[in-house]
Formats: C-alpha cells, structure tokens, sequence
C-alpha cells in the first residue's frame, strides 16, 4: 500500500446520514468558545505543504483512480504522522488505533483520501470537512475545508494523509460515551464526496 500527499480508503456507511449534508453546508471555523464545551482543540500542523503520502498497516486496500474514498485514523500518539512524513513511500507505516479514551488523554486523528482523479496536469486537489458529534448525536463543533492536499498524483493507487491533522481532548468534566468524528471528502477536480466516520468511546474509569 502505497502512501502519499495525502490518502484515503473505504469505510462503513454513516449513521448520521441525514444529519450530514446540513451540517456541512453551515459549519464555521472552529471558535474560541468551545472550551465552554469543555473539550480541547489541538491543530497539528504537517511539515510538508499539501499533504503526505505513506504506506499504513490497518489491513485496508488503496482505491483506484476515480474510485473516490475516505478513512479517518486515530491514535494517542501524533508518532504516526512524523513517521508518515518522514520515512520513504514504500515504508509501511503502522498505526495503533485508539478505539477508547480517558480525560485528558490526546486523540490524534488523521484524514485519509484515497481514489483521487487528477486534472489534465496529472495533479489532485482536495479537502476534508468535519464535526464532532457528542453521545447524543448532537454536533459539538466542525469546520468546512479543514484540512486539505494537493500534488502530482502517482500512477499507482495510493493514500494521501491530509493537512492538518485534527487533536482532540475530552476532560473529566465531559459526559461519557461514544463521540464520533465525521468527515467528508471533496476532490476539487471532480467535484464528488466521499463520507467517513469514526467513533471513540469515551470512560473515566475501568482503563
């Protein structure tokens, strides 16, 4: 599995279907009110313009050209996404998914695109919009084009990490449950979606 600038794959279907187009079109830049929220925001900024490209042990396959697909990763640690950047294509990166959470602990998550169609150059363009939902379903915060990537798309099919990633940490104060990260897609040479979305239970006691 090839990395790149940036990189994505297939995932399950949404829950949150009918809430997802309309959220997307009104989300606003993440605000300076959310510690009201009692949740943390944390940007991390890649070191490379655009986005990366690298390989990932999670047992999911590249998509072809035009077969347009997102997966959202998350870990601990922001290690992965050093050594997504640093280490050469063909190098596999291995991730170790964070799946369930305590207070104050950091959740990195990273956006992979992956079946990205290039413009008449052979370059992609692309970018991720998200929210946050609380256990209720309800959606916390989110921003419209957070992330994003560009660059010469290789032949081969391949997973493109986007730019920035997302750091998030839930306090004591937070409710406990499932809190759910959702993303959508878009390649801005096409024009298509791709959605995704990934859950992270969160408990204050029993880790």
């Amino acid at each position: 599995m090839q990395r790149q600038k940036a990189k994505a794959c297939g995932c399950q279907k949404l829950r949150f279907v009918p809430l997802l187009t309309p959220v997307f079109e009104t989300l606003k830049p993440i605000r300076k009110y959310m510690h009201t929220l009692r949740i943390t925001i944390l940007l991390v900024a890649c070191f490379i313009s655009g986005a990366s490209f690298s390989e990932y042990k999670l047992g999911l396959s590249a998509k072809p050209e035009g077969d347009l697909g997102l997966v959202i990763v998350a870990s601990e640690t922001p290690e992965y996404i050093t050594e997504w950047l640093t280490t050469p294509s063909n190098y596999g990166v291995t991730i170790k998914k964070l799946k369930t959470a305590k207070p104050n602990q950091l959740i990195v998550s990273a956006f992979l695109a992956t079946g990205l169609t290039p413009d008449k150059s052979g370059n992609f363009s692309f970018s991720v919009s998200y929210y946050f939902l609380d256990p209720n379903g309800k959606a916390l915060f989110g921003a419209s084009d957070f992330a994003e990537g560009s660059g010469t798309l290789p032949t081969k099919a391949t997973f493109m990490m986007a730019d920035p990633a997302l750091d998030i940490v839930l306090e004591e104060s937070d409710p406990e449950g499932t809190y759910t990260i959702v993303a959508r897609l878009k390649d801005l040479v096409t024009g298509n979606t791709a959605n995704c979305s990934y859950e992270i239970r969160f408990v204050k006691n029993g880790l």
